[in-house]
């Protein structure tokens, strides 16, 4: 038997569609093309992605690699999972479930060496065990006491962008955080291992340098089923499931910030809940055993937790009490928000308007409001037939919050991280059937960043998609939004093309006129006059660089004429744009040997505005020929006007 064929036929008993077994097998099956054979012998190891989406099931990915893994000749499958006891509780229990065939040991399993070596060479093993620094260098102590080297490894880490980085990075000094110490004191204990790292946020793995031990050496998209709702549903253009609210709502929803906290609840924030009331009625009155849930995420003090409790709290009360007296007011917002539903589930009008509200005034009374932080128990098992939960970053990363239809968020930092803010998307998921049911409320600040991070993401993976080689992965980046956290890149790692800046190469090679690319760049160049410009595509644009001669042994690594293309390419997917105009002077003097730094442009200040600064911009400028009577184009490129960049390692 197979551990693959026993994870598959349990994923088509949750899954329920054979298709998207079918696309987590062929994703499995393209990551075990490029992984590490286990049994070829000899020293070998390599690191790639599972590159997901937010909510988007790739534990189904995960597992199958695993058991792939193991059918393949890995004895030892090591998965890397969260420190928080819930989390770590589920992936426990979903490895349990998957490898009826393997050997299961847990963090608690660490305590006794001994048993720990015996098991371990017993039989293939899966060891689930969480990122943290005490248990992962427990670990390795095991395995150094087991003198278990024999064995070959696939190290699988989950969210492999959190916890895992060195986040001494950017310090210089060689220093390392401890669980980064430890997972590479692991990768290199075992002779023969695949680091596998998975996420849906890979900004802080693909810009480290590319000999970084971090940085994937081969990259795998996952792509989620046919229910999934996420980005392009929530910010995509004509998006019907964004409410915006006024910042200022926030101001009331914080406690720090008041000297007599405000207990009346915000007006977007009462809408809201009113909408989640009508939406989740509907859902139970056409199916009993349904419960939903609302997410107030706009906080991490715990003392706004509290605040914000307290409000859904009175909310809760207000509601009961208003429904047993009939209020028309109550009654009336109600009737808004069956109205704004029904305009995306047009399945709401089979549930008649006074019967939701007859079965609301019922059930209100056993509203569940939750605080989801450091400081509680709670978790979000969804109970009761509305569930309001509040919290912080208890609710980010890796939570899984069942029927969630309506969030409120209101995270705003001041230079928020797009892999964090990606993150807080729980509103993401398979939930496709109640789409029309879902809303998000934010203010206009936020959904701007969500949306240019969804361009972000967006852009990055349809360069995976057309470029499968690791080479340039740059980032597209729009407004004050940061790729990652600084303290794990380490100093002068990162190269960035903006908006409205030159590149050019520092140095250009000379060569005589017969040289071929010379020769194709003039004819290419021949309808265009001496200092005039000619309108080209973006294609053209990057056909012109690629026959320029940068010289390699004088590059400050800036100017890279494949990385300008995949940036190129990036920023017509993105805008839409594909014209471009190229600019030609072929009498410059310019002194080729003296060099010229990659950002400070070669331009003349008469030249610079000779093509509209809203488009993308080659100029190209002949140098005259030296003694030899050789010559060379100097390139520079100038990219549109805008506020945007692109990020990537150099």
């Amino acid at each position: 038997m197979k551990h693959s064929d026993e994870l598959f036929s349990l994923l088509k008993r949750q899954i329920g569609n054979e298709n998207e077994v079918n696309d987590i097998k062929g994703a499995a099956a393209e990551v075990s093309e490029k992984w590490v054979a286990p049994l070829s012998g000899g020293k070998e190891q390599i690191n790639g992605l599972v590159y997901g989406l937010v909510q988007s099931g790739k534990t189904g990915v995960l597992t199958a690699c695993a058991a792939l893994g193991a059918d393949e000749g890995y004895r030892t499958i090591i998965l890397l999972t969260s420190d928080i006891d819930p989390l770590y509780a589920q992936t426990l229990g979903r490895a349990k479930e998957a490898f009826p065939g393997m050997e299961i040991l847990d963090k608690n399993d660490l305590k006794d060496s001994q048993a720990f070596a015996q098991r371990i060479k017993s039989s293939t093993c899966a060891i689930v065990i969480t990122k943290n620094g005490n248990r992962l260098g427990h670990l390795v102590e095991n395995f150094k006491k087991a003198s278990l080297r024999g064995l070959s490894c696939l190290i699988i880490d989950d969210e492999a962008d959190q916890a895992s980085p060195n986040t001494r990075e950017s310090r210089e000094d060689g220093s390392r955080s401890k669980i980064n110490e430890h997972i590479s004191e692991i990768r290199k204990f075992f002779d023969k291992n695949t680091y596998l790292q998975v996420t849906a946020t890979p900004q802080a793995l693909f810009l480290q340098g590319q000999s970084h031990e971090l940085r994937p050496k081969f990259t795998v998209l996952s792509h989620p089923g046919g229910d999934y709702v996420g980005g392009d549903d929530f910010f995509g253009e004509g998006s019907k499931l964004i409410r915006e609210f006024d910042v200022q709502e926030l101001v009331v929803l914080s406690a720090a910030s008041q000297p007599q906290p405000n207990q009346a609840v915000p007006r977007k924030l009462v809408e809201a809940l009113d909408v989640f009331m009508v939406g989740a009625t509907h859902k139970r009155l056409q199916d009993p055993t349904q419960n939903c849930a609302f997410l107030c995420h706009v906080s991490t003090r715990t003392s706004d937790h509290s605040h914000i409790v307290e409000l859904l709290r009175g909310y809760k009360n207000a509601l009961a009490t208003a429904l047993k007296s009939k209020n028309p007011q109550v009654i009336e917002r109600l009737k808004f928000a069956y109205s704004d539903l029904n305009a995306t589930h047009p399945n709401l009008s089979i549930t008649p308007f006074e019967k939701i509200v007859e079965a609301v005034e019922f059930y209100s009374h056993g509203i569940a409001v939750k605080a989801v932080n450091g400081e509680t128990d709670e978790d979000v098992a969804v109970q009761s037939p509305y569930n309001l939960f509040v919290g912080g970053n208890k609710l980010g990363r890796g939570v899984t919050i069942k029927n969630l239809l309506v969030s409120y968020y209101g995270r705003n930092p001041k230079a928020p991280q797009a892999d964090t803010v990606l993150q807080h998307a729980r509103m993401f998921g398979y939930r496709r059937k109640d789409i029309g049911l879902l809303r998000l409320y934010l203010p206009n600040q936020l959904l701007v960043v969500f949306r240019a991070i969804h361009k972000m993401e967006t852009g990055l993976r349809n360069l995976i998609a057309a470029k499968p080689a690791e080479g340039f992965r740059g980032v597209f980046i729009e407004g004050n939004i940061k790729p990652t956290r600084k303290n794990v890149l380490a100093p002068g790692n990162l190269g960035i093309y903006s908006a409205s800046s030159n590149y050019n190469p520092f140095s250009v090679v000379r060569a005589l006129p017969s040289n071929a690319n010379l020769g194709e760049l003039d004819q290419m160049l021949n309808g265009i006059a001496n200092k005039r410009t000619m309108k080209a595509s973006i294609p053209e644009v990057i056909k012109l660089i690629k026959l320029t001669q940068p010289d390699e042994d004088r590059s400050e690594h800036v100017w890279n004429a494949e990385k300008i293309e995949l940036s190129l390419l990036q920023y017509e997917k993105l805008t839409g744009r594909s014209d471009a105009f190229v600019y030609v002077d072929r009498e410059r003097n310019h002194d080729v040997e003296k060099g010229r730094g990659e950002t400070r442009g070669l331009l003349d200040s008469g030249e610079v505005d000779a093509v509209p600064r809203n488009e993308v911009a080659l100029f190209l400028l002949r140098q005259k020929a030296d003694r030899e009577g050789k010559v060379a184009w100097w390139p520079q490129i100038r990219f549109p006007d805008g506020n945007y960049a692109f990020a990537f390692a150099v």
